[in-house]
């Protein structure tokens, strides 16, 4: 089935409804986005003039989704401006508008009697070959498809996105009893290609498989705390980022969700599961019951689990709940030895072990709760999903856990686990008892590069399928394409004539090793290949310099050293911009500080949609020195720069607007939200391309290089000729400072901060028109920085981000 989805209808204007119709219209599929009429006018609606007739009033529901998707936090949209992709209206009047999309979703209420009433309409303007598919994070396929045509029947599968839509990478994809694998792979190649999703294939099962688990696993936890006695304080600090999950871990979470989308989720297990042997999980504790009489529903109702509120000095302070009382009390500092010892060690692996196979109560914690998650996992197969690695992929993108459960117990040591299980009288599932008895102690091996599971039903290892598209840089590693490398950072040969540039420093902050093979990448690049791409799998593509490292020095006062860092972090990124073949920078996470610098220093930029860049060096009391403040200056004027026979300028355009809206975005630490808000702050060109995806963002960036080639790419010349705004427009931009002083609305320090920022802009103490080189604005940046890195303040100022991790305004 050749088929493309350019229009798309989303049923249900709810949170759900709207901020999948906002994804859909960040990727440019145009969509519909309909609600029922409602009941009857309101007080407000008759104030206003509006009667039953009028389209306001019939469209107030779906206009009142697509509003709380634009204000909605984090946002749902890349930019505000793409709500205008959608068009809102009503199931009425409008549900004709149907019959000219290729996909519609429906988003309506869990309940199934209403989804049909639904269906029975969309039936009625069904197009033959238009996919429909339901976003239920429960409900069974096979009873939505009862009583429907052919047509529908083999055009309809479950799509179920995970909340919010934008961010959350996992979809599972649930076909129904006679749906066309070509509509199956439509929707797999659309929700991953263009929504940037991770299809995890489930089946018709409960809750399929996040769900199904996640619910088990967090029910569980409800059980043992109880037991144990622990506090939900003390159960968040042992199920979040220690053992690898959000800092959310359990109970935020659950706040996050709402206690009645748990609670419902939980009894849809027991109700549609009565073979499950943990079915008793699912019950719901007698707490639980009593928070949802009280109201006590989490963000939702602004308390759950945890209460926000202020203390008598008026500062915000946030209370847990005495789940033994459902009194809110202050949370108490959590002293467990095997957390403490686990915090201290390195890697998410070791804590989890450490942990696991700890005495104390924290241990015994750990040991039940991850224990019996495993085997419950184990248990599931094949009932929910044919493979580990559909259930390991939708605990990790449903839940933003580093780990899945088999990829958890490997890490533990599978044998040496099983026997402890045993020794506690826990029942080991068949499959995994003769898996281990063949020999085979894991249920992932690497080989050669390649990534392998064990399969339950051949009971061999099979290779996890890769999808053409996606480069694994330490798969490159392990097949010897590592062409150098140090403690910072590495060259990797990315096949085809192009080499991959890769940070591996903690957050990727640049210190020597990453600016040293900066510039050993571009003499081998220069000499060896064809092109370069800067492009890593880490969470943040880089977070900027090294601040530590410039503290010490400064504080240490030894100008000379810190002179030559700069200088050499200015060399290194202008022998990027001018080297002779095309570099690529692919960021995705934070592209902060130097982070944001080497990307202003590629020829192009393949951006993953969430790319948060920016150029926050004042935030620190410091400015952007690695060319920052150059490029930005450049970024905004080279439009009107376009040099004519005789490096003839057009004096006649006024500079002052330009340098204004770089200064602003400089001085202001602006940093975008999405990718395409970096376009629009001006730190990416509009020629500059977006990945949705991330895992085909390496390989996308790569073609970017190819591309270059086979246009005849030509390396950009310097820039001697740069006409600038000089000390008229800087005096402007110091009486601006002065006035938001006297104001109130900035610091002393701001002021002297963001005038070295109009300093460099303008171009020094010149006159206006004056032209000047590149290298001349970059001593100008060096000069700025060196003399900031001397105040005291500045040094309180990153003293304190380096302590607190929040910016102090001195």
């Amino acid at each position: 089935m050749e088929q493309r989805i350019k229009k798309a209808g989303v049923i249900g204007a709810g949170v759900m409804g709207a901020t999948i119709a906002a994804h859909l219209a960040n990727v440019r599929i145009e969509t519909i986005l309909l609600d029922i009429v409602p009941p009857k006018l309101t007080d407000e609606d008759k104030k206003n003039g509006l009667t039953q007739e009028s389209p306001e009033f019939r469209n107030k529901l779906a206009k009142k989704g697509l509003n709380m998707a634009l204000t909605s936090r984090p946002a749902s949209f890349y930019l505000p401006e793409y709500a205008k992709r959608i068009k809102v209206g009503n199931l009425e009047d409008n549900l004709d508008w149907l019959k000219e999309v290729d996909w519609i979703i429906e988003v309506v209420v869990e309940r199934l009697d209403i989804k049909k009433s639904v269906f029975d309409n969309v039936e009625s303007v069904l197009s033959p070959g238009t996919i429909i598919s339901s976003n239920t994070s429960g409900l069974s396929a096979k009873a939505m498809c009862e009583g429907r045509s052919e047509n529908f029947r083999k055009h309809f599968a479950i799509t179920h996105f995970f909340n919010p839509p934008r961010y959350m990478k996992l979809l599972e994809l649930v076909p129904g009893p006679d749906t066309l694998p070509e509509v199956m792979e439509v929707l797999a190649d659309t929700c991953e290609r263009i929504l940037g999703k991770g299809i995890v294939y489930a089946k018709d099962t409960p809750n399929f498989i996040a769900n199904r688990i996640g619910i088990f696993s967090m029910f569980n936890v409800i059980r043992t705390m109880m037991e144990l006695g622990l506090s939900i304080g003390a159960v968040d600090k042992l199920t979040g980022p220690v053992i690898g999950n959000p800092k959310s871990a359990s109970f935020r979470t659950g706040d996050l969700v709402g206690l009645d989308t748990l609670v419902h989720v939980a009894e849809n297990v027991y109700d549609g599961a009565p073979d499950d042997e943990r079915r008793d999980i699912f019950q719901i504790p007698d707490f639980i019951k009593k928070m949802l009489e009280k109201n006590l529903l989490g963000e939702k109702t602004k308390q759950g689990f945890y209460k926000k509120t202020k203390d008598q000095e008026g500062k915000k302070v946030i209370l847990s709940l005495d789940y033994n009382t459902l009194e809110y009390k202050p949370q108490e500092k959590v002293s467990l030895p095997s957390l403490e010892a686990a915090k201290n060690l390195t890697s998410t692996a070791e804590k989890i072990r450490s942990l696991y196979y700890a005495k104390d109560v924290a241990g015994q914690f750990t040991f039940k709760t991850m224990s019996e998650t495993f085997i419950y996992a184990a248990n599931r197969i094949p009932e929910i999903a044919d493979d580990i690695v559909n259930v390991d992929n939708a605990m990790k993108w449903g839940f933003g856990r580093r780990l899945g459960p088999f990829e958890a117990w490997d890490v533990i040591g599978v044998a040496k686990s099983v026997e402890k299980m045993k020794g506690a009288g826990y029942q080991i599932p068949a499959w995994v008892e003769e898996m281990l008895s063949q020999g085979k102690d894991s249920f992932y091996r690497r080989e050669g590069g390649k990534l392998f599971y064990y399969d339950v039903q051949s009971k061999e290892y099979k290779e996890v399928p890769v999808k053409p598209g996606i480069i694994f840089l330490p798969s490159l590693k392990e097949r010897n394409m590592e062409i150098a490398s140090n403690p910072g950072a590495s060259l990797i040969d990315l096949g085809d004539g192009v080499a991959c540039l890769e940070f591996h420093t903690k957050m990727n902050a640049m210190g020597d090793d990453i600016i040293s093979m900066v510039v050993k990448a571009a003499d081998i690049v220069s000499e060896r290949f064809d092109g370069l791409v800067i492009a890593n799998h880490a969470d943040n593509f880089s977070v900027g310099a090294n601040l530590p490292l410039i503290l010490f020095t400064a504080q240490e006062e030894e100008w000379d050293d810190l002179d030559w860092m700069v200088k050499t972090f200015q060399d290194s990124f202008m022998k990027l911009k001018y080297l002779d073949k095309p570099v690529v920078a692919a960021p995705a996470g934070m592209a902060l500080g130097g982070g944001c610098e080497i990307c202003l220093a590629a020829d192009r930029v393949r951006y993953a949609a969430e790319t948060y860049m920016g150029l926050v060096e004042v935030g620190v009391g410091l400015i952007p020195a690695g060319g920052g403040t150059k490029e930005m200056y450049l970024r905004n004027t080279e439009h009107l720069f376009e040099v004519q026979k005789g490096g003839i300028y057009p004096k006649q355009i006024e500079l002052m607007p330009f340098v204004a809206r770089a200064f602003e975005t400089i001085a202001m630490a602006k940093v975008s939200t999405s990718g395409p808000e970096a376009v629009k702050l001006g730190y990416l060109r509009p020629t500059d391309q977006m990945t949705v995806n991330r895992d085909y963002l390496i390989e996308d960036a790569k073609k970017t290089v190819l591309a270059m080639n086979m246009e005849g790419y030509v390396p950009p010349e310097p820039k001697e000729d740069i006409r600038v705004a000089g000390e008229n427009t800087f005096a402007m931009i110091k009486l601006a400072l002065w006035t938001m002083h006297t104001s109130g609305y900035i610091t002393e320090h701001d002021v002297t901060v963001s005038e070295k920022v109009g300093y460099v802009l303008c171009g020094g103490n010149v006159q206006s028109d004056t032209k000047v080189s590149e290298q001349y604005l970059l001593d100008l940046e060096r000069e700025a920085f060196l003399s900031l890195c001397g105040n005291p303040k500045t040094q309180a100022r990153i003293q304190h981000m380096l302590t607190t991790g929040k910016p102090l305004r001195n």
